[in-house]
């Protein structure tokens, strides 16, 4: 009974530590690894002769002959069944492509390898590959992925070059040379782990063990360990509390994926078509959508994915990122420091109108409460530079009451709806300004002959002014945007025509050398599409404009009127 209890601990519960937390979410994430190298084979691998003195003679031979000998010879063979069956053990699986030296030059490896790496978390690579030299091959092999990539956006990818190469300073160089502007951070000259931080991909380099060159290499992996390195490196894009939920809800999405079609069964088509003849096209197939949202929900909370940022997570996470000593100074002339134990406490004690007092290491009896004194974020003291605290809290609120702020959401040729919590942004004269659209859902569709939307004024505004929703303009510029709901008598209306679907559909237009979307009105008024609110915040919107709309005037006694404010 103990060991079925046990074996369903939580990751949370079993971790030993930040990075061992980090690494359980990402084995968790991870699918699929996909490994090109022309020396894959089952077993031991080719037998390489030892190198012969030529005889006389040796130069009539013929020199295509040699050069093949040459490249054959050169470099370690991959043991596919040691990498497949190390991958199985984590959990993974792996997909091992060994290409001809036709496959390499007509094409047929290129769009098989960007065809696989669609589905693929991870991609490995041999350096040299036939009779390419100097990492030709693998080069474009990578530029292929990366352009592909950047059509869909923010593709979270590790690619490995797994090499006999004894040159591992001239591989880094050639890749770093190749990625160019991609390259966000990178391994310092003397570190040998050699890595690049491109953002949403990260490039290592690692030796293969019996290679040339790996007994004095100190990144040499063999094989049957490469798996569990890669989840490793894999951990480094994800770690983080935040990321962490993110990459274990995908997890649990892809476990509970059968569950949840044994829930959406192919017999009810009959009465969705039927719900779909009574209530029309577009507002059924956004049922659909919003049901099976509400199934993955559920099947997250089942995961309880929420613990991997529960009160355990957190302190190892204070454990890992916090120094001894926190600088908590807010004032030049009121130097304070605070404990790692005491910031921690507070970081799992505190709560909504909660107070948590500390003590300055600094000066003796100077108690403080952390709250109060850092009003209204503490982020700054937090982060690993203080500088960065204000975009993070930016980046936050962005993430909380927005869907969709960036283009990118939008693949091929999917376009905004203009529907209830869609901001917008429109010229008034020579000044720029921004709507909320306040279009009820139910209101949005079904919009044949021309529709009047009403839209309510939002003011932009600078950071250090109230304000109540943040988004990013077309432009990429921060916007910091004030709704009130007392602007209700300000509301402006424009007429739309629905399209094909009966809804209003934004177009792919040009405005200023960028892209956009832009609604158009009747009058032809356009209207570029900056972000989608998150449905409860354009609800609760609407509601606050309803009811400050709604209010009843009474004429009273001042002496009552004054009596309710006692």
């Amino acid at each position: 009974m103990t060991e079925t209890v046990a074996s369903h601990r939580h990751h949370v519960e079993s971790a030993e530590s930040y990075d061992d937390l980090c690494i359980r979410a990402a084995q968790e994430f991870l699918h699929t690894i996909v490994v090109v190298d022309d020396r894959a084979t089952y077993g031991g691998g080719d037998e390489i002769a030892p190198l012969v003195a030529p005889e006389s003679g040796a130069l009539d031979e013929d020199p295509s002959e040699v050069q093949e000998s040459v490249e054959i010879g050169s470099g370690a063979s991959l043991d596919v069944g040691a990498l497949t069956d190390a991958s199985a053990d984590l959990g993974l699986t792996c997909a091992v492509l060994r290409p001809t030296r036709e496959e390499q030059h007509d094409g047929t490896l290129d769009k098989r390898l960007v065809k696989a790496a669609q589905r693929a978390d991870v991609l490995v690579l041999d350096w040299q590959l036939n009779d390419e030299p100097r990492g030709q091959a693998a080069l474009r092999l990578l530029a292929d992925v990366v352009k592909d990539d950047e059509k869909g956006r923010s593709r979270l990818r590790l690619v490995c070059i797994y090499t006999s190469e004894p040159d591992l300073n001239g591989v880094y160089d050639a890749l770093k040379q190749a990625l160019d502007s991609k390259v966000k951070q990178h391994s310092d000259v003397d570190d040998p782990m050699r890595w690049l931080d491109c953002g949403y991909m990260r490039v290592v380099i690692y030796a293969k063990a019996g290679g040339a060159g790996s007994a004095m290499s100190t990144t040499a992996v063999e094989v049957y360990d490469l798996p569990n390195t890669l989840v490793k490196e894999f951990s480094r894009l994800t770690a983080g509390l935040v990321s962490n939920v993110a990459v274990a809800s995908l997890a649990a999405i892809r476990q509970g994926a059968h569950r949840l079609l044994t829930r959406f069964e192919p017999r009810l088509d009959p009465a969705f078509l039927s719900h779909r003849f009574f209530e029309g096209g577009p507002e059924s197939e956004e049922l659909l959508v919003r049901l099976v949202a509400d199934e993955i929900k559920s099947v997250l909370d089942g995961a309880d994915v929420r613990r991997w940022a529960e009160s355990t997570a957190v302190r190892m996470w204070a454990d890992s990122n916090l120094p001894d000593q926190v600088d908590v100074t807010s004032k030049p002339t009121k130097v304070r420091f605070v404990s790692k134990e005491d910031l921690t406490s507070a970081l799992l004690d505190s709560g909504p109108d909660r107070s948590f007092r500390v003590s300055n290491l600094k000066k003796s009896g100077d108690i403080f409460d952390l709250g109060s004194d850092l009003k209204p974020s503490i982020t700054s003291i937090l982060a690993t530079t203080g500088s960065i605290a204000e975009e993070l809290d930016y980046d936050f609120a962005r993430l909380t009451c927005l869907a969709r702020n960036d283009p990118s959401p939008f693949p091929h040729n999917r376009t905004p709806v203009l529907s209830e919590g869609t901001i917008v942004k429109i010229r008034d004269g020579s000044e720029y300004s921004y709507l909320l659209c306040a279009m009820p859902l139910c209101d949005s569709v079904r919009v044949g002959a021309g529709r009047a939307f009403p839209f309510v004024p939002l003011k932009s505004v600078e950071s250090t002014k109230r304000y109540n929703l943040v988004a990013l303009s077309p432009e990429g510029k921060r916007l910091y945007l004030a709704f009130s709901p007392n602007n209700h008598y300000d509301i402006a209306r424009y007429t739309f025509f629905g399209g094909a679907g009966q809804v209003v559909t934004a177009q792919r237009r040009a405005v200023k050398g960028r892209d956009h979307f832009v609604f158009y009105d009747k009058n032809h008024k356009a209207f570029i599409w900056v972000a989608e609110l998150r449905f409860q915040h354009a609800h609760r919107k609407l509601h606050d404009l309803g009811f400050a709309a709604s209010r009843v005037g009474l004429d009273e006694s001042h002496f009552l009127r004054m009596a309710k404010d006692k």
